[in-house]
Parts: structure tokens; sequence; C-alpha cells
């Protein structure tokens, strides 16, 4: 099972945010135009971000993108609520689909694959606490949800195992909302750059640490109960 590439989506949306900080002045008149036409859409604005995450997980599309894209549109509370509801349903529904279409081609493609096969085996027997910090870690998560499925994994470890995004879902956020913020600062000339400045990159840089040492455990839970992580 590939990794997903969420650490090059990090790594580039912090060098976004370093750009914009000295020359989001260029991009800041479009950010009131952007809020006011997601304002203006009302409650179809949200269940429509939602329903396209949902859409497009089965498509294995990179999350951190729309992760990204709910940190400057809605901020960080409703952003991370909007974003993590998308991926948490749509993982849900690449569990179902497979499950019941794709159940063959899966367990043909595990077959190729003896260590993440290995892995399902594992998760069935641990149940929700493995699928939990298999979640914590940086994977494509909707190729662990077919291969869930498949392997039909119980829907309640799936559904409760699956929080455990919650941790890297709240740093694709974050630095969407941080890219926003400083491009807004950018415009207004960098006034009072000292302390919101500060706040902003230090708040990315706690969230930061504060993943890799949830990651740093996950991995270490993961290896206890036996599984490879060279998957």
């Amino acid at each position: 099972m590939r990794r997903n590439q969420k650490w090059i989506a990090w790594i580039i949306g912090a060098a976004l945010v370093a750009v914009l900080a000295f020359e989001g002045h260029r991009l800041a008149h479009f950010l009131p135009r952007i809020e006011h036409f997601v304002e203006t859409l009302g409650p179809w604005g949200p269940l429509s971000y939602v329903a396209a995450i949902v859409a497009l997980e089965p498509l294995l599309f990179p999350n951190s993108l729309f992760g990204l894209t709910a940190g400057v549109v809605f901020g960080f509370p409703r952003g991370l609520l909007y974003y993590a509801s998308g991926v948490y349903l749509g993982n849900l529904l690449v569990y179902w689909m497979g499950k019941r279409f794709l159940r063959r081609p899966v367990l043909d493609a595990l077959r190729r694959r003896p260590k993440v096969q290995a892995t399902m085996n594992a998760a069935k027997q641990e149940g929700t606490s493995l699928v939990f910090w298999l979640r914590m870690l940086p994977l494509n998560p909707a190729l662990f949800s077919y291969a869930f499925g498949a392997v039909e994994l119980p829907l309640r470890a799936v559904a409760l195992g699956s929080f455990g995004m919650l941790s890297h879902l709240i740093l694709d956020v974050y630095i969407g909302t941080v890219a926003a913020h400083v491009t807004e600062m950018a415009g207004r000339g960098h006034t009072q750059w000292e302390m919101e400045g500060i706040g902003l990159v230090g708040g990315l840089v706690a969230i930061g640490i504060v993943f890799w040492r949830v990651a740093r455990i996950a991995k270490a839970q993961v290896r206890e109960a036996g599984v490879s992580l060279d998957l």
C-alpha cells in the first residue's frame, strides 16, 4: 500500500505560508470576495464541500487539498468540522464499496502484498485499537478503507477507529487557516505582524511537533501489534 503524499503537501503548505507572508498583498483583495461568495451559498456551501469530498474519496483524491481549502474558506473551527465530516463519511463509503462491490479485486491485490494482508489480518484480531493507530499514520485513508471492507472488518471497529484520522486532519486545516491569515496581514501592510505573525507561526510549529510526536506513538503501537510499517 503506497504512502500518502501528506508530508509533501505539508512541506508545500508551509512554504506557501512563508511566500504569502511577504507577497500575499497581491492576493489579499480576493479573500473578502471568496468569503462573500461562500456566505451567499448559505448551507449549500458547506454541504457542497462535504459532498465533493465524499464523491472524490473513492478515487483517492488527495485529502490535504481539501483540508487546505477548508482552512482558507471556512476558518479553523468550521473548516475542521466540514473537512473531518467529509473525510470520515467518504471513508465509510469506501469501506462499504470494498465490502459490497470490490471485494474480489481488493482481495486479489492484497494477496500480491503479503505485508498489507498481514496488516489486515492483525486489524481483524486487534479490532478498533489497531484501526485507530493505523488511522493516525500519514497513509492514504481510502486505500486502508478499501482493504478494511474487503477483509470484512466489523463496521464498529472502522467507525470508531477512524477517529484516529483527526490528528493529521487538524494540521491540514490549520495550514490553510494560517495561509489565509498571513495573506490578510500582508494586505494590511504587515501591521501588527509581530504579535499575530509570531502567534500563527508558533501555533503551526506547535501543532506540527504534536503531530510528529503522535505519529511516533502510533508507529510504536502498530509495531507492537506485530505489523510491519514497510507497506
